[in-house]
C-alpha cells in the first residue's frame, strides 16, 4: 500500500500540484522570487524554482536558509543553473540591500556580502562581516498572508484551528560560545549568542496574540536567553496570563526557576537532557549532570511540563560503565517522563564532530545515505550540500548487548507511560512521618511509612540536592540539637538509597518520589 501511495503521488499527486502552484499565481509578475529551505524542504523548491525559471526566464530566482549555509549554497549554486542568488547564512542585511540593488536595474555591479552569485563561468562569494543585532527593526513576525490564504481554503477550518505561533527571540547558542557541544550543529557560523531585550518580547507577544487570536507560541531559539526567566515568564505569571508556550534551555534548572517557567505558560519544553552518564555528558560537553537532569525531569513532571528529551548513543570515549550505569538507575526513574527517542548520535556540519573526526575518534565516511536517493552525484558533490553524514568510531569499547539492552529498557520505559497505569512515586507528609507509594513496578504497587529520621531526610532532600554534612545539620537543628549520630544517618541514606527513594552522586543526595502536596 505505501509503494502504490508514493507511486501515485510521484506520478500525479505531485505534478498536478506543481501545476497547480505554477498557474494560480501570476509568476512572470515578479522581478525576484526568493525561496528560503530548511532541512526536507529543498527539493521542493528547487523543482519549484525549476518551472518558474523555464517559463520566466527574466525572474530572478534567489535560495536561502539553513539548507544554503556555508559551502552547501555555494555548491547548489553552482549545480543548479536556474538559482541567480544565493544568501548564505544570515539574510536580514544582505537580502534586502540585494533586493534594492536589482530593482534599481544595478545587477551587473557585485552583490553585497553574504550573497554568492555567478561571474565569468565562476561562483564567488564573499562573507558578510557581521551577523545581525539589530532585533528592534524587525518587529513581530508577520503572518498576516498565511493565515488570509488559510481563510480563502477553507474558512470554517481556518477559524476553528487552535493556533501556534513560531517565534524567534534569539540566535546562536550562549552555553556553545563557552563549550560547543561535540555532536551540534544547530547554530552553523553563527554562534554568537544575541537575544530580544524581554520586554520586546513581552510586547510582540501582546501584538501576536490579539492579531491573531492566540495563545499559543513556540519559541524557535536553540536555547533561551536565561534572564527570560524571571524577566519575562515571570510576568506572564503575575498577569495570571493562560497561555501554552514552547521553549529549548539548557538542563540545569532549578526547582524555582521550573516553577516559574510552568507558571509562565510554558507547557512543553526540549532541556537539552542528552544521556543519564557523567561521562557521556562530559564527552559532549553539555556542562551538566546527571542529577541535574535528574532534577530537571522530576520538577518538570511536578508541574506539568511536557518534556522532550532523548538518550543519545555512540559517542567516542564511551565504555560499558556509562550503560551499566544507566541500566542501574532507569528503574529507579520510571516515573518520569521517558525519553522520545533512543539511538545513535548524527554527525552534522558545524558540529566539532564534523570539523575535527580524527581528533574526536570518528572516521566520516561519507554523506547521509538519503542523499545518494534524492540528489544525482554526477551532478551536485554530495559532501559539499550534505547536512548530516555516516559515521564509524575508530575504537569501539562498547559491549553490543549493552546497548541492545538499554534500547530494549527504554522501549519498556516508554510502553508503560503510553498505557493508563503510568508508574509512579510520590510521598504524603503527616506531622511526624511520611508515607512513600512506590508504583514504578505496576503489578508491584507498595505502601510504606517512613518515620525520623528517615521521614525528615526524604522532605529535606525533596528540593534540590544535599551533601551529607548538611543533612545531618538539618536533622540536628530539627531535632534541638540532639540529632542522630553519624552511623545512624549513613544508615537511614543506605535504606532509602536500597529502596531507590533517594539518587546519591559525587556525595550529594536527592529524592526522586515527588511530594503528593501541591504547593511546593
Amino acid at each position: 500500500y505505501a509503494q502504490s501511495h508514493l507511486e501515485e503521488l510521484k506520478l500525479q499527486g505531485a505534478p498536478q500540484y506543481l501545476t497547480r502552484m505554477l498557474t494560480e499565481i501570476d509568476w512572470g509578475q515578479y522581478t525576484i522570487v526568493g525561496f528560503t529551505s530548511t532541512f526536507d524542504q529543498n527539493v521542493a523548491s528547487l523543482t519549484m524554482a525549476k518551472l518558474i525559471k523555464d517559463l520566466y526566464p527574466s525572474v530572478t530566482i534567489v535560495f536561502g536558509g539553513a539548507n544554503y549555509d556555508g559551502e552547501m549554497g555555494v555548491e547548489h549554486l553552482r549545480a543548479w543553473p536556474w538559482i541567480d542568488y544565493v544568501v548564505v547564512g544570515e539574510g536580514e542585511v544582505p537580502f534586502p540591500a540585494l533586493v534594492r540593488q536589482l530593482l534599481d536595474g544595478k545587477g551587473h555591479e557585485e552583490p553585497p556580502a553574504g550573497v554568492a552569485y555567478r561571474k565569468d563561468n565562476a561562483i564567488r562569494f564573499k562573507p558578510s562581516p557581521h551577523l545581525f543585532t539589530e532585533f528592534r527593526q524587525t518587529g513581530p513576525p508577520d503572518y498576516d498572508d498565511y493565515f488570509e490564504l488559510l481563510d480563502q481554503l477553507d474558512p470554517q477550518r481556518s477559524q476553528s484551528l487552535n493556533r501556534i505561533l513560531l517565534y524567534e527571540a534569539s540566535r546562536g547558542c550562549w552555553w556553545g560560545e563557552k563549550h560547543h557541544c561535540t555532536f551540534c550543529g544547530l547554530n552553523a557560523q553563527s554562534m554568537e549568542f544575541r537575544a530580544k531585550a524581554p520586554a520586546q518580547v513581552f510586547e510582540e507577544f501582546t501584538v501576536l496574540s490579539s492579531r491573531y487570536n492566540t495563545t499559543r507560541f513556540r519559541f524557535v531559539d536553540n536555547i533561551i536567553d536565561m534572564k527570560y526567566v524571571d524577566e519575562l515568564f515571570a510576568k506572564f505569571a503575575a498577569e495570571r496570563l493562560d497561555l501554552e508556550v514552547f521553549i529549548e534551555t539548557k538542563s540545569n534548572l532549578s526547582k524555582r526557576q521550573i516553577q516559574t517557567l510552568a507558571h509562565g505558560g510554558v507547557k512543553s519544553m526540549q532541556p537539552g537532557i542528552e544521556s543519564l552518564s557523567q561521562n557521556q555528558l562530559t564527552e559532549m560537553k553539555k556542562g551538566v549532570s546527571p542529577l541535574q537532569n535528574l532534577q530537571t525531569l522530576k520538577w518538570s513532571l511536578y508541574y506539568d511540563i511536557h518534556l522532550a528529551w532523548n538518550i543519545l548513543l555512540g559517542f567516542p570515549g564511551e565504555s560499558n560503565e556509562d550503560y551499566r550505569r544507566q541500566l542501574d538507575l532507569i528503574p529507579s526513574i520510571l516515573h518520569f517522563q521517558p525519553p522520545e527517542a533512543v539511538g545513535e548520535i548524527w554527525i552534522e556540519r558545524f558540529s566539532p564532530y564534523w570539523k575535527w573526526p580524527e581528533q574526536n575518534g570518528i572516521r566520516i565516511t561519507g554523506p547521509g545515505l538519503a542523499y545518494g536517493y534524492v540528489y544525482d552525484p554526477r551532478r551536485v558533490d554530495l559532501n559539499k550540500i550534505a547536512y548530516d553524514f555516516e559515521y564509524e568510531l575508530i575504537e569501539k569499547r562498547v559491549d553490543p548487548s549493552l546497548i541492545e539492552e538499554l534500547t530494549r529498557l527504554t522501549h519498556e520505559w516508554q510502553r508503560l507511560h503510553a498505557t493508563d497505569d503510568k508508574p509512579f512515586l510520590y510521598y504524603s507528609k503527616a506531622m511526624d512521618f511520611v508515607t512513600v507509594f512506590d508504583g514504578r513496578a505496576p503489578d508491584k504497587p507498595v505502601k510504606q511509612r517512613y518515620d525520623w529520621p528517615h521521614a525528615a531526610i526524604i522532605e529535606f532532600c525533596n528540593d534540590a540536592p544535599k551533601y551529607f554534612g548538611q543533612i545531618r545539620g538539618e536533622l540536628n537543628d530539627r531535632a534541638a540539637g540532639a540529632g542522630p549520630d553519624e552511623a545512624t544517618v549513613k544508615q537511614a541514606l543506605d535504606e532509602l538509597l536500597r529502596k531507590r527513594i533517594l539518587y546519591e552522586e559525587k556525595g550529594r543526595y536527592f529524592t526522586l518520589a515527588l511530594p503528593v502536596n501541591r504547593t511546593f
